[in-house]
């Protein structure tokens, strides 16, 4: 079948051009505000919906999480937790890291390097990815940026219903925060099986998503959207 065909082609070249220096993420920082929360009844802020899901699933799966978020100078983690419609949901972070408790603020690099370094027994920084809506507190440069996570070596993952930004290494819609998922466990087989068998796994989920009539579009930016 010719459709089925072009959807291998494109899977296998998509796949090729995304991501292959990144790392296997082993932990993954959170943005918070528009990220995991958003603000809702009672001036509350309440996990958006596929937040705990793709929390879970990422724990499930070996991979580690924490939260990095800016708030006013002097800020308490029981203020934060105030804010909240559903506080335990930050405690199932390894690290909430507010910038009140860290050397500065988002973008500037010091911030991610210090939650790396809250991490138990850290990974690699270049195995750790950040996932947020903005931008700039992924990279200011989409080569060897001064500010950002990707300036200390992180994997930025921006959460983008516009074409990907040539500052981030991956793109999600952000009403499809699940699809993180897939991505960091295809980026970890990646490492682990080589190209040729990750290949094989995406073309498998092209030809899965051409029976089942799923827009192209769709598919693509669930796997792997890259720079």
């Amino acid at each position: 079948m010719r459709t089925t065909s072009l959807v291998l082609n494109f899977a296998v070249v998509l796949l090729a051009s995304s991501g292959l220096h990144a790392a296997c993420p082993k932990a993954v920082f959170f943005d918070l505000g528009d990220t995991l929360v958003q603000s809702g009844p009672g001036g509350l802020f309440a996990v958006k919906a596929g937040a705990q899901e793709t929390v879970d699933a990422l724990q499930a799966q070996g991979t580690r999480v924490g939260v990095i978020t800016n708030v006013p100078a002097g800020f308490t983690r029981a203020q934060l937790n105030a804010l909240m419609a559903d506080p335990s949901f930050l405690d199932e972070f390894e690290v909430v890291l507010m910038s009140s408790e860290a050397p500065a603020a988002k973008p500037n690099p010091a911030i991610y390097t210090h939650a790396h370094g809250l991490l138990a027994n850290p990974p690699a920084i270049t195995s750790v990815a950040f996932v947020g809506e903005t931008i700039t507190e992924i990279a200011n440069t989409a080569v060897a940026p001064s500010s950002g996570a990707r300036a200390v070596g992180m994997i930025g993952i921006h959460l983008s219903s516009a074409a990907p930004d040539a500052r981030a290494d991956f793109t999600i819609p952000p009403n499809q925060l699940p699809q993180l998922v897939p991505l960091v466990r295809d980026q970890c087989r990646l490492h682990a099986d080589g190209f040729e068998a990750a290949a094989k796994t995406a073309s498998a989920t092209a030809i899965s998503s051409d029976q089942r009539t799923t827009p192209r579009s769709t598919s693509v930016s669930a796997t792997l959207s890259r720079r």
